[in-house]
């Protein structure tokens, strides 16, 4: 739904809402003339929704609640106006905005939440039960607002006591909402910043399972924050895409893009903060695949943007990849190394785009160290003795059954990441990651029960990490109780390097179709 009605804000023709000095609603803007019927007007202020600041994404949940439960009149292109006026000063910061966004696309988020203090404990004991802790994390309001969602709980589902039995949910709720309020307060309106993302732009980007990627596009501004973008990406695996699509801008650095990869639709959340585009795009289920980019301002600026692989280890000749805009020509003498113990060995080539070296670290202790290109400075360098072992991540990753039409197959894409031990091998809290490498995957039967088959009916894992369900949400007549194609396998990743050979698990749960994603 969320994603749905976020598309329909690009059929936006502005109706009329402005923001004063003062980051108020103006009495004739169409957020007013929509919610004057049931929030109380006063001095530029609307009870309950001056009380509170979010994401785009749950404004749109919130929207389609007035419209679906209270009959407010909504058009497609009234969804886009009021995202647009209430994203201009009721919306999250960037910082604020950063520690959800693993939620802003929601197409099966692998993001493992787990309470941080006794007080988050609390949260997730009476709250994270039918949310997400993210959704939770989305909203800054007044105390007195925070303390009035029990009631609205109480109201839109009067069953949760029962469902609540073994606490008692009002009194834990008041002390979590009171918590909330001091936490995570409303503090100030948002001002939007008036930069545009309109112009050229180098995309570098990572993608899982695929590697890195480069590229470029052109953002055009067509007028009350909607932009067409269109651009080329070129991936390290030899392969590339072209997209083209179009975007809208809420709050002056939310950006939110619809585009088509190669024919394939996609969706993406972008940060433009500081000049930069940052977030991701994803290919919607079941080619569920996300990738992260930086998007930077084709300006004529020189710069060093990525350096891959980002880690030497000791003893091995490395190719290193320098990227960046408008990078110098170079030979062995201008390149420079912070520790003395990594030498040069070789500039392979050297491109305005990048420039590939051959470096050899020769000490034994874990470190770090900067690369120079004459006045340039690359990304740091991680120095380490050797990959002492692997983590696949996501550690338990979850898959979803075929749902229907509606409710595709979701997969979850596994990578394998090296570490280092670091300084100190008994102490894991020094432990250095050190990069994604490519390792072979395969699945193993994870026996949890007697007779478990889990393994015989949840499929392959192709080799690089990629699991797509190809069962449906149906009973297997030959599996005890007639229960479904789902259940629980180990994910295994092998990796070779040299004479050495490394491997680690994880797991994998493939389970029924998301059919509520979350509560609303």
């Amino acid at each position: 739904m969320i994603n749905t009605l976020l598309r329909l804000s690009c059929l936006t023709l502005i109706i009329g809402w402005t923001i004063n000095a003062a980051y108020a609603f103006e009495e004739d803007s169409l957020v007013v003339r929509k919610c004057i019927h049931c929030h109380a007007y006063d001095n530029g202020k609307l009870a309950r929704i001056s009380d509170l600041r979010t994401t785009p994404e749950e404004w749109t949940v919130i929207i389609d609640r007035m419209h679906r439960l209270h009959k407010m009149p909504l058009s497609a292109s009234d969804m886009g106006d009021l995202l647009k006026g209430l994203c201009a000063t009721q919306m999250l910061t960037p910082r604020e905005a950063d520690r959800v966004a693993y939620i802003n696309l929601f197409n099966n988020p692998q993001t493992m939440e787990t309470p941080a203090n006794p007080d988050e404990e609390k949260l997730f004991t009476a709250c994270v039960r039918c949310h997400s802790a993210a959704k939770i994390r989305s909203y800054r309001m007044s105390p007195a607002a925070w303390k009035k969602l029990r009631d609205f709980h109480l109201y839109m589902d009067p069953a949760i006591m029962y469902q609540m039995r073994e606490m008692h949910w009002r009194e834990e709720a008041d002390k979590v909402l009171e918590w909330l309020g001091k936490e995570q307060p409303y503090q100030a309106d948002w001002t939007a910043p008036q930069a545009s993302p309109a112009g050229k732009w180098l995309v570098l980007g990572y993608e899982p399972g695929k590697g890195n990627y480069r590229g470029e596009a052109s953002i055009v501004a067509q007028g009350d924050d909607e932009y067409t973008l269109a651009g080329t990406l070129d991936y390290t695996d030899g392969t590339s895409e072209n997209f083209n699509g179009s975007a809208t801008l809420y709050g002056g650095y939310a950006l939110r893009t619809r585009t088509r990869h190669n024919g394939a639709a996609t969706l993406g959340a972008y940060s433009f903060v500081d000049g930069t585009i940052r977030g991701e795009h994803q290919h919607e289920a079941p080619d569920f695949r996300t990738s992260s980019a930086t998007w930077y301002p084709l300006n004529g600026e020189s710069r060093v943007l990525r350096t891959t692989p980002a880690y030497l280890l000791s003893g091995e000749p490395t190719h290193v990849v320098v990227e960046g805009l408008d990078l110098p020509g170079i030979r062995e003498k201008d390149v420079t190394v912070g520790n003395p113990d990594v030498e040069v060995l070789e500039v392979v080539s050297a491109t305005p785009a990048a420039i590939e070296l051959v470096l050899r670290y020769k000490g034994r202790a874990a470190a770090a160290t900067t690369l120079h290109l004459k006045n340039l400075d690359a990304d740091r360098l991680t120095l380490a003795p050797r990959i002492d072992y692997l983590r696949v991540t996501p550690a338990t990753g979850r898959a979803r059954v075929n749902g229907g039409v509606h409710y595709p197959a979701e997969g979850v894409q596994f990578e394998a990441i090296a570490w280092s031990s670091g300084a100190d091998a008994d102490d894991p809290a020094d432990d250095l990651v050190l990069g994604p490498v490519p390792a072979l995957f395969s699945l193993e039967e994870d026996a949890t029960r007697p007779d478990d088959d889990d393994l015989m009916h949840l499929g392959a894992i192709e080799s690089d990490g990629t699991y797509i369900p190809t069962g449906d949400y149906d009973s297997i007549p030959s599996r005890r109780y007639e229960i479904e194609g789902t259940g629980m396998v180990k994910v295994v990743a092998a990796y070779t390097r040299g004479n050495d050979h490394y491997s680690a698990a994880a797991r994998l749960v493939v389970t029924v179709p998301d059919y509520i994603q979350r509560v609303r």
